[in-house]
């Protein structure tokens, strides 16, 4: 998997929360990510609206404007610690 995610280009083409308790990710390349909010705690106290309120940076990088944190797509994949290796 480390090798999969250094030599591909993974790009997140959109972020929906049409999925209650969920955030989903959509891939450029067709795939789709989604991932409870419970491992995302700071995300799950915001309301919906607020949550939609977020920037793709670098095609891998999630802002949210009403959270300090900063979430890499590696985040979303169990992959947390990886993100520094790309």
């Amino acid at each position: 998997m480390i090798t999969l995610l250094k030599n591909t280009t993974l790009c997140i083409e959109k972020v929906l929360f049409d999925t209650p308790g969920k955030i989903t990710l959509k891939l450029e390349d067709g795939r789709i990510i989604i991932v409870p909010l419970k491992y995302f705690p700071e995300l799950l106290k915001l309301p919906v609206e607020k949550r939609k309120k977020c920037t793709i940076v670098d095609d891998r990088t999630l802002l949210f404007t009403y959270s300090d944190s900063i979430y890499h797509l590696e985040d979303f994949m169990g992959l947390e610690n990886m993100w520094r290796q790309r």
